[in-house]
């Protein structure tokens, strides 16, 4: 076969075959020469560095690899089969770890005097390091605690300048296993079939069973198995006469470590005595002798078993009479708070009692000084939303079907179908009542004279809104921020509103029981107004008007009698009303008479 070609590098050719072998020192003295030549002469240069890197020795080819073992934990060093005795300086060191299909990981890269970690593999940063012996003129890489997935081939791959080689080292991890335990699997015709087992090794291990005399025993290794970890799981059975008095050992090793582990069974002898010309019977016969095997083996096991019963069972008891004392100690505790929470609460029930008699008896006494301070408010038309409709005495306001021919002012509602009174509050107190009779729905109060009046309103008493409604039959709220719901006793059907402008309260009074229905509390500024809205018709059922009383209510109650002098044999009661109060009531026909649409 002939000689390959010299290669052609940087203009000039060498001949492999014939180039000369420099040593170190005459090498580092033709480099130190060759960097004080002149500019014109280094592509020579070049030329040696190359020629020196292609007579580098290498250990191993690229293809073929040595192995290093290192054991699970330790620290694996990887020797590079390159020998760079007669190279000064590095351009670059990178270590590959070979993947399958072809494919590999960074696992350590140096390059211009520096580590370099940005695509070094997750798994191995700070985990590697590289050691450089320029007097042996090796690389070696190290890695700190090693794992079992670690193991594979590894390519160490040098460049100088332009020109690069490399080699291929393996790295083999080992693991100690178990220490084998051995037990009886079975007795048949005078032989006793002993299984050994460990787990927890690699690389995979051998074994093997010895008698007493250390002879090696014929055995039946079984298939090992691979953990969850990736380690070796390994079981070995051998036979043994039932004759046999000693010791058999059963052996594991690990050649990649050079260590194995041993475990030692213990075979009785069959006694036989004969005494007086009699013979005694055999302590264990052959066909007892797996029983007694397998008692020597259960009862201390068993007795072991037993006593950290006894042991867990006794601590048991201890943790849970200590719970049932902190329990009786807890329930005491709760018992003694729940007795002085009782005392507490029964003096708290009995104030709060008493506090709602006597609120109960002002909200009375309240509502009575209230009335002494009546006053006649009429309704504002220029206020008046379009679709109401006013009386002609203006004390009546009721939602018609369409809106009216008015005229659109600024102090008109054109959204929220309300209506202010005539009258305006800066001083003093004040006291109305509005009969609302049946109706489901209706809004009463006090609002500002500087209140919106365009648009919708958000009615609140930071907008300068302290109203009450009724919503849907017997459910009221007064409209806070948010709003406030409340029950009455009884439905209303006079309400009294109370204004006492120097304290700041407005209060709602339900006219026809004489009780207290809700008060605001607030710093008022400016003029106030009456606020009236008798709301939508609620599907027919809220069509009646709200009347402003001229006077104040009667409250006597008198039995209403038919027109043939009888009683009501339910007992029902009926309260008597001015008639001024009821303008629109079927039987008051001159109070319809003078209903009609005002006029601006």
């Amino acid at each position: 076969m002939p000689p390959p070609s010299p290669p052609h590098l940087l203009g000039c050719s060498f001949s492999t075959s014939s180039s000369p072998t420099f040593s170190g020192v005459s090498l580092s003295v033709l480099l130190v020469r060759m960097e004080t030549a002149s500019s014109s002469g280094s592509w020579l240069s070049s030329c040696l560095i190359t020629l020196v890197f292609l007579q580098l020795p290498i250990h191993v080819s690229g293809d073929s690899g040595q192995f290093h073992l290192a054991p699970l934990g330790g620290t694996a060093k990887l020797l590079c089969p390159l020998s760079l005795w007669s190279v000064p300086t590095l351009t670059e060191v990178r270590w590959l770890r070979a993947l399958p299909r072809g494919r590999s990981q960074l696992v350590h890269l140096f390059r211009d005097d520096q580590v370099r970690e940005e695509d070094v593999a997750p798994e191995f940063k700070g985990r590697t390091a590289l050691e450089r012996d320029t007097l042996e003129g090796n690389v070696t890489l190290e890695i700190r605690r090693v794992r079992l997935e670690d193991r594979g081939p590894y390519r160490c791959q040098v460049r100088i300048a332009n020109l690069s080689r490399e080699g291929t080292v393996i790295l083999q991890v080992a693991v100690l296993g178990s220490d084998p335990y051995i037990h009886v699997k079975g007795y048949d015709a005078g032989w006793i079939q002993l299984v050994c087992r460990s787990v927890g090794w690699f690389p995979r291990p051998w074994a093997e069973w010895r008698d007493p005399q250390g002879r090696v025993l014929p055995s039946e290794p079984q298939a090992p198995s691979l953990d969850n970890a990736g380690l070796f799981e390994t079981a070995v059975s051998s036979k043994v006469r039932d004759s046999t008095v000693g010791s058999v050992s059963c052996t594991i090793r690990n050649d990649a470590l050079g260590q194995e582990k041993t475990t030692a069974m213990v075979i009785a002898a069959q006694g036989k005595g004969v005494a007086d010309g009699c013979s005694t019977a055999d302590p264990i016969s052959r066909e007892d002798l797996p029983s007694a095997v397998a008692l020597a083996v259960v009862l201390p096991v068993l007795g072991l078993l037993i006593m950290v019963g006894i042991c867990l069972i006794w601590k048991q008891r201890r943790s849970k009479e200590k719970l049932l004392y902190e329990q009786v100690m807890e329930v005491e505790t709760l018992l003694s708070d729940h007795a002085k929470e009782k005392g507490r609460l029964h003096k708290a029930l009995k104030k709060l009692r008493s506090e709602l008699k006597l609120k109960r008896a002002a909200a009375n006494s309240g509502w009575r000084r209230a009335r002494l301070h009546f006053v006649a408010v009429t309704l504002d038309p220029d206020t008046a939303h379009p679709k109401l409709i006013l009386s002609e005495d203006r004390r009546c306001v009721k939602l018609g079907d369409r809106r009216q021919p008015v005229l659109d002012n600024p102090q008109r509602f054109d959204f929220v179908v309300s209506v202010l009174g005539s009258e305006s509050f800066v001083a003093g107190c004040h006291y109305w009542e509005v009969y609302v009779g049946d109706k489901t729905k209706w809004i009463l109060g006090v609002c500002s004279e500087a209140v919106s009046r365009k648009g919708k309103v958000t009615a609140s008493p930071a907008n300068g809104h302290w109203l009450v409604r009724q919503s849907r039959g017997a459910e009221y709220e007064a409209l806070t921020s948010p709003q406030t719901p409340f029950r009455l006793k009884a439905s209303p059907r006079c309400v009294g509103i109370f204004l006492d402008y120097e304290a700041g309260v407005i209060s709602f009074y339900n006219v026809t029981d004489k009780s207290h229905i809700f008060t605001f509390t607030h710093a008022f500024s400016g003029p106030l107004r009456p606020f009236f809205e008798p709301c939508l018709h609620d599907g027919g059922k809220n069509t009646a008007p709200l009347v402003i009383c001229s006077e104040l209510q009667k409250s006597e109650e008198s039995v209403a009698r038919k027109p043939d002098g009888k009683g009501h044999a339910n007992g029902d009661v009926a309260l008597k009303v001015d008639a001024s109060l009821r303008p629109w009531s079927p039987d008051l026909g001159p109070a319809l008479q003078g209903l009609k649409v005002p006029s601006f």
